[in-house]
């Protein structure tokens, strides 16, 4: 009996050894049987379909290279992926299931088939094509799924913890206003500090959540003095790094249509980063070149350790908080130079990595002055 033929007839038996083994994964214990099975027999159905159908070498190559998945159309295998993500198994467990299927389907048929049957290759080739095709569906949507929900989780979660922060920071700016013990100054400056700390990171972290949701940044183009922009940030890390030697040089016309605080954000990363991982005592240089007439360029460097090459392709990647020997992750969410490659491509702009012994590492920002010209 052909493979197909025989998945049609034994269709109820199949899914009984589905069933079976579903209940035995921790997630299937409590549930019911049409829960244990959701889309398997529709599954089954595909298979026997696709294994009668025709297919050329061309398809069947591209079939193997995971080019055939239905992607746009939703399919049992997707229905499926997307139930046993809010079905609690995870995707090991998941997996499994079409392994176990594989093996049922395999065992069942041998068993009717004579021992020299000149058909089982290919008709098991067609069939573990087959598999493998609904397997990748319901991979696709579970890791999709997955990916969106924990998005969603984070912006919720940066979202709703911005109130209560901004509470503390307010009260201990009043206490830092009333006559204190030097001791309790101390005290309250670092609440202000701790609170602006976290600030910038669920500002971060909601601006990541947002890009990878699919929306852009949100920029508001305005007249903005760059070079105002960058001092402004320097004191204010100066307050934070006392002691560090931090500058700001320009020359030229630092004046462009930009969204003024994306700016003040960006700088602030940049300099952030260099200053954390910048040798305590070298400097850290902001550099203004605004002598053409279209674009200004912004670098940010420092003298510190170098980041290896094998690293510098994946420098701006979300959640990368390897930067090369002794860096030091206090206070960082990995999305600093995230958020500003977005800042300056929302712009119009671009943003690279300069790192080696003889200069030490750099960031060059060029951004247009227009937003015509970033168009």
């Amino acid at each position: 009996m052909r493979l197909a033929k025989f998945i049609t007839d034994n269709t109820e038996a199949i899914l009984a050894e589905w069933e079976a083994f579903a209940r035995s994964l921790p997630p299937g214990q409590s549930m019911a049987s049409p829960a244990l099975r959701d889309d398997a027999e529709e599954m089954l159905r595909f298979v026997a379909a696709d294994m009668e159908s025709g297919q050329s070498d061309a398809e069947q190559a591209a079939k193997g290279r995971g080019k055939t998945l239905q992607r746009g159309k939703v399919t049992a295998a997707d229905v499926h992926g997307r139930l046993r993500l809010t079905q609690a198994f995870d995707l090991a467990q998941m997996v499994s299931e079409f392994r176990a299927l594989r093996a049922s389907v395999t065992r069942l048929w041998a068993a009717q088939q004579p021992a020299d049957s000149s058909t089982q290759t290919s008709e098991l080739t067609r069939f573990n094509e087959a598999i493998d095709q609904i397997l990748a569906e319901s991979v696709h949507r579970y890791a999709s799924d997955l990916e969106r929900s924990r998005e969603l989780l984070l912006a919720v979660l940066g979202h709703d913890l911005r109130n209560p922060l901004s509470s503390i920071r307010m009260s201990a700016e009043v206490l830092a206003k009333t006559a204190l013990t030097s001791r309790q100054v101390e005290l309250t400056d670092g609440i202000i500090r701790g609170s602006e700390r976290m600030r910038k990171m669920i500002h971060d972290l909601l601006d990541f959540t947002r890009t990878r949701l699919g929306s852009a940044l949100a920029v508001v183009p305005e007249r903005c003095d760059l070079a105002e922009v960058c001092r402004s940030i320097a004191d204010e890390t100066r307050s934070g790094h006392p002691g560090r030697d931090l500058r700001v040089k320009s020359s030229g016309d630092c004046v462009g249509q930009w969204d003024s605080a994306r700016m003040a954000q960006l700088v602030s990363n940049l300099f952030g980063n260099a200053v954390q991982h910048g040798h305590a005592n070298t400097p850290v240089d902001i550099t203004l070149v605004g002598d053409h007439p279209a674009e200004v360029i912004l670098t940010v460097g420092n003298q510190g350790p170098t980041i290896p090459p094998a690293h510098q392709y994946s420098i701006f990647d979300p959640l990368n908080r390897r930067l090369g020997a002794g860096d030091n992750h206090t206070g960082s969410l990995g999305l600093g130079l995230y958020i500003a490659r977005e800042i300056a491509l929302a712009h119009g702009g671009s943003i690279k990595l300069l790192s080696s012994n003889d200069v030490g590492t750099f960031f060059e920002v060029r951004l247009p002055r227009t937003p015509a010209a970033a168009a």
